[in-house]
Parts: structure tokens; sequence; C-alpha cells
């Protein structure tokens, strides 16, 4: 068996970590021996008791993500430098066969394993989009780390793919494994009226304000909705968001982060989400299994998994027009009710032929 060394480049708990998480039992459970690097200048966000519950060893060193400009980029890697030097005399003193990256702007771990000559996995799960820190600037840069020849490129999509060959201006060696998806189970509570319901952070790229706006529109001709957005991470966030409407806060609901989220989609009757890049947002199959009829952004790669108008709806970003036009028809129950069962038969019949670990066995193999 393996020495496999993971490294994220956050100690939160996200959709790429619930993946990290995955990909840790898969290998643990293969029994691999299994170590994982977590950034030491961060504080931490959930992510720590989750690894330290599967994994054999935590470490911490300082070191940051890659993205945002060149400059900073080149900052980054002087800083990294450190790091990096003690991460090498790790991989050689304790025999690592396989350093796995989880995201692309982790580049630390690449540096390390061509310098121990060893195996790179590396999963990506950002699109090449300004709101996930691309700059045209770090183009050589990247062109340069992914003609590595121990990488083993991983994407969550084909779509993701074809956008970092068409912006690198390359042909990348990758392998597309899909998202694990993970088991929901809700029971639906009754309730008066339509809730529209949206989970997630609140960062700019997620377009909360366009869904927002376009709510007021609705609220207009259907008094009898509320709006619930969960994934606040302070008060002040909960305030700044509130303040995108005069609406009262039992009709635009707004919280912090929950890790129930069962209990949120069992509450809701419509999910939205509206950003305007994703890749593959694992919050859709949730709520997919979790009967609630979604509505999400044509910028991602859900397509690849899911039928428009008859798992669940796709609109554009940047047309609040065709979102509030499909919120209008989702006012039916029933034509609400038939987007939601099937798009809760379409991810049952997905969990069912689910080959993640599978898949990433083979990939994390030192073959």
């Amino acid at each position: 068996m393996s020495h496999i060394l993971f490294i994220n480049h956050t100690r939160e708990l996200h959709g790429s970590e619930q993946v990290l998480l995955s990909s840790l039992v898969s290998a643990h459970d293969a029994g691999h021996r299994v170590s994982v690097l977590l950034p030491s200048h961060v504080t931490d966000g959930g992510l720590d008791a989750s690894v330290r519950s599967i994994a054999d060893e935590v470490l911490y060193l300082p070191y940051r993500p890659s993205g945002e400009s060149w400059l900073r980029t080149r900052f980054v890697r002087l800083y990294n430098s450190y790091a990096l030097h003690r991460l090498v005399r790790y991989i050689k003193r304790e025999g690592v066969d396989v350093v796995y990256s989880n995201t692309i702007v982790t580049t630390i771990g690449v540096c390390a394993a061509h310098a121990c000559r060893i195996v790179h996995v590396w999963h990506w799960h950002e699109l090449p989009h300004k709101l996930f820190g691309w700059r045209s600037s770090l183009k050589g840069l990247y062109r340069s780390l992914v003609k590595y020849k121990g990488n083993r490129i991983v994407c969550i999509s084909h779509h993701q793919q074809s956008a970092w060959e068409e912006v690198l201006g390359c042909r990348i060696r990758a392998k597309v494994v899909y998202n694990p998806i993970r088991p929901v189970s809700a029971n639906r509570v009754a309730h008066e009226g339509v809730r529209i319901g949206y989970l997630g952070a609140f960062a700019a790229r997620k377009n909360i304000e366009m869904l927002v706006k376009t709510f007021e529109r609705l609220h207009a001709t259907y008094p009898e909705t509320e709006l619930w957005l969960c994934g606040a991470r302070s008060a002040d966030e909960i305030e700044r968001v509130r303040s995108l409407s005069a609406l009262p806060a039992e009709v635009l609901r707004v919280t912090e982060s929950t890790d129930d989220v069962v209990s949120f989609y069992s509450q809701i009757d419509i999910f939205v989400l509206p950003s305007y890049a994703e890749t593959m947002p694992l919050v859709v199959l949730e709520a997919l299994q979790a009967h609630v009829c979604v509505l999400q952004t044509t910028q991602s790669g859900m397509s690849e998994l899911l039928r428009h108008k008859k798992d669940c709806l796709f609109f554009p970003p940047t047309r609040p027009d065709i979102l509030e036009e499909q919120l209008r028809k989702c006012m039916d129950e029933d034509y609400r009710e038939s987007l939601a069962s099937c798009g809760e038969r379409r991810v049952r019949e997905l969990l069912s032929h689910q080959k993640y670990n599978e898949s990433i066995g083979s990939v994390l193999s030192n073959d």
C-alpha cells in the first residue's frame, strides 16, 4: 500500500472539502497510509475534526493558495518556500508515494511532487473565471505546472476541462470524475405559502443581490411567498444581505450557515442557485434528493447530469427576467411537484450508478 499526502488550501468545510473527505475515506479504506497537510496561518473552520477522524497524521505548515494576480502569486511562491522545504523533507523522510492537491489554487503540492519526482494527483474544482481568482496573467505559470509528467489531473466535468484547455491553450491530460453525491433524505415540513431558498456562501459570484431583487418583484404579485437565504458567516454579513431589500425579516429570512442542511431543505419548496459561475454544485443534487424543485444557473457543468425542464430549470445568471418567469411558473404546485419528482428520481438513479471510490482509487494508485 502507498503513503498518500493530501493537501488543502483552507481549513473551511465547503463543497470541495466534502469531496476531499470522500477521497480521504476512499484511500484509507483501501489500506493506504493517509496524511493531510493544512495551512497553519488560518483558523479552523470545521475541517480539522473531520480530517482527524480519518487521517493517520495531520500536519500544519504556513502556505497560501495562488491566484488573483501574477504579482500576488509570485509573492505567494516566495512565502511558501519555507513550507515547501519542510514539505519536501517530510515526503522523503516518511516515504510519501503520492501527493494529492485539492483545488487548482493549491500549488505547493505539485512543486513538492516535482522536487521529489513522485506522482501528483491534482483535483481541480474551479473554473478559469475571475470570480474563482483566475487572471490571464497566470497562464504561463499554470502551463508550466500542468506539464509536470507526474501529474494526474482530475476534472469534475467535461465542461470544466474544456474551459481550462481553451484558456491555457493546450490539451490537458485529465480524467473526469464526477463529484460524489452525498445521500440526503428529508421529510417535508408542512407550511403556508411557497418558500424559496438558497444555501451557500454569500460571495460575489453567488449573485445573491439578483435573487433578492427578482424575489421582490415576485412577492409583489404573490405575497404568500418567502425567501430564505442561509450561509452567512457573521451578523454583519446577515445585515449586509438584509440591507438589499426593505422586505420584513419574516419574508426575507437571512441566517448563518448550518451543518443541518436536511432541515433547511425540508422547509423550502424551491431551491435557487443564481451564481455567475459554478463547477458542479453539490447543493443542487442535495436539494433534488430532498424533493425540492430546483432552478439553477446555466454557468455550471450540471447540464451533463440533469435535463432542463424535466429534472430542473436552468437560467442565465444575467437574466433576472428569465428567473422571474420560471419562478412564476413554479407558483403552480402541480408544475413544481412534477419537476421535484423527476429531479429526485434522476439523482437517485445517479446515486445507484455512482462509482466515485472506484474512479478516484484508480487515480490514487501508485501503479
